[in-house]
């Protein structure tokens, strides 16, 4: 064998012990993933939820629970929340005819992580509304997206509705994106997995912990989806989300309220990603409005606004100016809708 031979020999062993040690370790992480039925624990109340078939998981009917102890806070000062038979945290009961009737969706900063049931803006929106707005938390804590999509194809949220919607709000983070492709969220291995289909909408297909054989980039550790990927699956299942309450709701008014956190980069999505997001949501019929647009001074006195590092989840004083701008939001959406109908 020639000294070039025995080079390229080497040089095949070496890339073939890479190949196989880089499959191994993709084999390892996916044995590793968490168990569905232990996944509930990671959310630090497994007492709080149960499975479910569409959504994957959810708060128990009827429930209540204390929020998880942070460091250096005084049981006394412990919140709880408390959840109504539709499985969703309860809020204040509006007037028998109201104004407006609105559906919130999200995950824990819209559920209200760290916050009373009485203090989260769902409640607040009520409360400011004085009773005239009619409004459905439909937000649980670690959801993505896909939850919401699995949540009106089941049609579990249109059974807990019970007034006429007039106003649907999405409050996205940007680690939402990811979990909607199972990415970042180990407690979600139930949850409802899509795929975008040859015509570019989301398709159902089993769940987020199903083995996944044919996906190379969980072969070898990565993420389930690239970031182009996982956007363009996100922006689907937001604008399929949308069809549908439109379909179900001709007359409600659709609001994506972009909610860029201090940790955000964590997520491994740059200034420029989320710009991008936010223009394809426009493209798509979906105007977002980034926080900056609802709490001016968040960008530099966020500790005003959140719990407290490292818990970046709104504080009461957040909830109550996002209410405050739902609130404009409504009365001005629907002033213009008035307007437009008397110029026809």
């Amino acid at each position: 064998m020639t000294s070039r031979s025995r080079w390229g020999f080497a040089a095949v062993v070496n890339l073939s012990a890479a190949i196989v040690a880089v499959v191994l370790f993709g084999a390892w992480q996916r044995f590793e993933s968490v168990p569905k039925t232990q996944g509930l624990v990671l959310l630090g109340a497994s007492h709080f939820y149960e499975l479910v078939d569409d959504v994957g998981y959810i708060p128990k009917a009827n429930a209540q629970t204390a929020a998880p102890a942070k460091e250096g806070l005084p049981a006394a000062d412990r919140v709880t929340y408390t959840t109504g038979p539709d499985h969703f945290r309860v809020v204040p009961t509006a007037a028998a005819t109201p104004d407006a009737c609105v559906l919130l969706f999200g995950a824990s900063f819209t559920f209200g992580d760290g916050v009373r049931d009485d203090d989260t803006f769902a409640s607040q929106l009520v409360k400011m509304s004085n009773r005239r707005v009619h409004v459905h938390n439909f937000a649980v804590s670690g959801w993505g997206l896909h939850q919401m999509l699995g949540g009106l194809q089941s049609r579990r949220f249109q059974r807990a509705v019970s007034c006429e919607p007039t106003d649907a709000f999405l409050l996205l983070v940007p680690s939402q994106i990811w979990w909607t492709s199972g990415a970042l969220n180990p407690w979600d291995q139930y949850g409802p997995r899509y795929r975008l289909g040859a015509d570019g909408r989301p398709v159902h297909d089993g769940n987020l912990g199903m083995p996944d054989p044919y996906n190379w980039r969980r072969w070898i550790g990565l993420t389930p989806t690239s970031k182009g990927e996982t956007t363009r699956l996100a922006r689907a299942i937001i604008v399929e989300a949308a069809s549908i309450l439109r379909r179900e709701y001709p007359k409600i008014r659709m609001h994506l309220i972009s909610y860029r956190v201090s940790s955000w980069m964590d997520v491994n999505f740059s200034a420029e990603d989320m710009l991008g997001f936010e223009y394809e949501m426009h493209q798509s019929g979906i105007n977002p409005l980034p926080l900056e647009g609802i709490i001016p001074r968040y960008r530099f006195d966020q500790d005003d606004y959140i719990l407290g590092v490292p818990d970046y989840h709104p504080n009461p004083r957040a909830h109550r100016l996002i209410a405050q701008f739902i609130l404009r939001e409504i009365q001005s959406t629907a002033t213009t809708s008035v307007d437009q109908r008397s110029a026809d």
